[in-house]
């Protein structure tokens, strides 16, 4: 089942619920210390969140976007049952 992660913008604070199509797996640690802790993994997955653009397209890619931790947050996550997970501390 998949789950909802919602990240937020820091600059303009808009936040966007992204679907994610993987089973949930206590993925906390997925999203606040590995891969999707990263402004540019994070960037590609709020972009998503706004409908098909450049993050879907192949010719497309992420070289011109630092790598870093503060310009998105991912809140929480939103299990099938409801439930929140937080995700980011200072969120």
């Amino acid at each position: 089942m998949s789950y909802v992660v919602a990240i937020r913008k820091n600059a303009t604070g808009e936040v966007r619920r992204r679907i994610v199509d993987l089973e949930w797996q206590n993925d906390v640690s997925w999203w606040v210390d590995g891969n999707m802790s990263c402004d540019c993994n994070r960037r590609l997955e709020w972009l998503r969140a706004g409908g098909p653009g450049p993050a879907d397209d192949p010719h497309w890619n992420n070289v011109d976007h630092d790598c870093g931790d503060s310009e998105y947050s991912a809140l929480y996550a939103e299990l099938p049952d409801g439930t929140r997970a937080p995700l980011d501390p200072e969120s």
